[in-house]
């Protein structure tokens, strides 16, 4: 069964980023609701996976109520919520290195130079995840929160679970945007 999970690479870490029109009044968003009841297919059996999107849709779901908005099914909510993914793929180079070197041998002295030419290129996945928040009266995008981060194709539930609230409090974090 193949897994998919956003994790750690090295140092790297998630990255976060968010976006929303300026001047809108966050303090009347009290209840949501999901925009869609399943998730859009993307194609990518990675990422079309109905067990991650239910870790996805939970850990949403913990978050938003951990700030003090309401789930609502039966009456309009102030806002919808909603979440894409996307897998692309990235490029690492490294830079061109040299050395030099000298020594003495059992026949006297002899030395000799190293130099290598060229980069190595390497490369690897990362997944993006998008959360958009969406007015409910007019269907526009009213904040968008997005974050990266590298991943691994196989990994245990629990692990998995662990990643995608990890990445979910970091991109939420950010919301309702703080007035500067």
């Amino acid at each position: 069964m193949l897994f998919l999970l956003m994790v750690i690479q090295g140092c790297s870490s998630i990255i976060v980023s968010q976006d929303y029109p300026l001047n809108t009044d966050y303090s009347a968003l009290k209840t949501y609701a999901w925009q869609s009841e399943k998730q859009e297919k993307t194609g990518d059996i990675r990422l079309d996976n109905p067990l991650l999107d239910v870790r996805i849709r939970s850990a949403i779901d913990t978050f938003l109520g951990e700030k003090g908005y309401h789930q609502v099914a039966d009456v309009k909510p102030d806002f919808y919520v909603a979440y894409h993914q996307e897998i692309y793929n990235r490029i690492t180079v490294d830079q061109t290195r040299s050395g030099f070197a000298f020594g003495m041998g059992s026949y006297g002295y002899h030395g000799g130079i190293g130099f290598s030419t060229g980069n190595s290129a390497g490369n690897y996945d990362d997944n993006m995840l998008v959360i958009d928040i969406i007015d409910s009266g007019s269907g526009d995008i009213i904040w968008r929160g997005t974050g990266s981060r590298s991943f691994v194709k196989h990994a245990d539930p629990e692990k998995i679970t662990k990643e995608v609230n990890k990445t979910v409090n970091k991109i939420l974090s950010q919301f309702p945007p703080q007035e500067k």
